[in-house]
């Protein structure tokens, strides 16, 4: 018996699919295909202990289509920035208005890529409710390249699906205060632990003066030990370290205070006058002694918030580094009783092994 060209394609994508996708979920799927959706994930994350997996509440469900190689070239998808696919209003319809979110996974076979979008974000921001009553039976959905099937996909569908979940146990902290606290857990539970033990926790602040990147490194060291990495996390366009880190209270190795001087000055007419000047003293925290210098850069001011600044060693003119005490405030003390429960749960796992994060505009997923 022959098995045509298309189910042989849409077989061969859906293996190389469950290959990718096994990696962070357990497959569900419908007894019949009544629903409009293909195949669903209930996504996993590794155990903490990093012996097995602990399954999220977190379930999402694809829709699966390919664009096979005589359709779109390589020399054709290389050429544009989307890829455009027809896709039936009904079904459009039903994603809209599910609980659950459902991504449509497109596969590419002349590049052997996987795109991937979320439908439900799609509808809401091309057509909202009046997908309803829209009288056509195709909608043409273009998903940019930039939407890989990867595990910046994965991570940042994960964390977006576990917010409302986590709305009721963090219910001081809005929508944007909770996906910061997925991003950050592992360093919440990183410090909680170095406080009770008496370990020593700082962060190596690298900002470049050339560049928007802002490179931070958390790192720990017991008592005459060397200092361990924990955590590179790289942000561009970082901005003041309380906005970036709203649950850590930082000490500056060197602070900086602003002050402000007169100066007194005649006009033409010899009318004496003042005018006030605005500069900064800087400050060793440990000594308490003020930096004896008269050409202080202001190149090397971190501002941490509320209106706080560390002042930084200059390093041949290109970057400048600061170090920070660090302690859980508030914030990160209730974040961290939370977490806890969490993962006691087996609601969430927590990376506890030395990792990266990069936050950048380029990471971004129509998800």
């Amino acid at each position: 018996m022959k098995i045509g060209g298309r189910d042989d394609f849409e077989n061969r994508y859906m293996g190389k699919f469950r290959a990718l996708a096994a990696n962070y979920g357990v497959f569900v799927e419908y007894e019949r295909d009544r629903a409009g959706r293909d195949i669903g994930l209930h996504l996993t994350q590794p155990d903490s202990n990093r012996d097995g997996k602990i399954v999220t509440p977190a379930l999402i469900w694809f829709q699966m289509k390919g664009i096979m190689d005589g359709t779109l070239s390589r020399e054709e998808y290389d050429a544009v920035e989307e890829v455009a696919l027809d896709l039936e209003v009904a079904h459009l319809r039903f994603w809209y208005l599910n609980v659950q979110p459902t991504y449509l996974a497109l596969y590419i076979e002349s590049v052997d890529r996987f795109l991937a979008i979320d439908l439900q974000k799609w509808v809401g921001a091309h057509f909202g409710a009046d997908i309803l009553t829209l009288e056509q039976k195709t909608v043409r959905v273009k998903v940019a390249k930039k939407n890989e099937l990867d595990n910046e996909f994965f991570r940042t569908v994960l964390h977006g699906n576990l917010v409302p979940i986590l709305r009721q146990s963090l219910r001081n902290e809005n929508d944007k205060e909770i996906a910061r606290f997925l991003r950050d857990s592992s360093v919440v539970q990183w410090l909680s632990r170095c406080q009770q033990q008496g370990i020593q926790a700082r962060l190596t602040v690298v900002k470049w003066i050339s560049k928007m990147r802002t490179e931070a490194y958390f790192e720990a060291r017991e008592q005459d030990g060397d200092w361990e990495l924990f955590r590179t996390h790289w942000q561009y366009s970082m901005g003041e370290l309380a906005l970036a880190f709203p649950y850590v209270k930082f000490t500056p190795e060197t602070r900086a205070e602003m002050v402000r001087y007169p100066e007194t000055i005649e006009d033409f007419d010899g009318n004496e006058f003042q005018i006030w000047h605005e500069s900064f003293i800087a400050i060793e925290t440990e000594t308490g002694m003020e930096i004896d210098d008269d050409e202080l850069e202001g190149e090397c001011l971190l501002e941490l918030g509320d209106g706080e600044f560390s002042f930084g060693d200059m390093g041949g003119g290109e970057i400048v580094e600061h170090r920070l005490a660090l302690e859980l405030n508030e914030i990160g003390v209730r974040w961290a009783e939370t977490l806890a429960v969490l993962v006691k749960a087996e609601v969430l796992s927590v990376d506890s092994e030395p990792h990266m994060v990069s936050v950048a505009p380029w990471h971004a997923r129509d998800v």
